[in-house]
């Protein structure tokens, strides 16, 4: 079971940081007047950026969350 749980929080709670690290610098940007897009083109862009670095937060998640669940049974047995 812990092989299920595990990966799946892993990836949720990696989906939030990664949401969380986005939404800072967005207002990081904001606060220092920083223009983050001109045109609809740099907008999908940056969007772009957004979901291939949530993919990469979220498999890792689902990577760390295995293999704390390997860890976690070796200790029980």
């Amino acid at each position: 079971m812990k092989k299920i749980i595990f990966p799946f929080l892993g990836a949720v709670i990696a989906g939030l940081i990664c949401n969380i690290l986005f939404w800072g610098a967005g207002r990081i940007a904001v606060a220092l007047d920083i223009r983050l897009y001109n045109s609809e083109e740099e907008a999908s862009r940056n969007f772009l950026i957004f979901l291939v670095s949530l993919s990469i937060f979220i498999i890792v998640g689902l990577i760390c969350g295995y293999y704390m669940a390997r860890k976690s049974e070796k200790n029980h047995t």
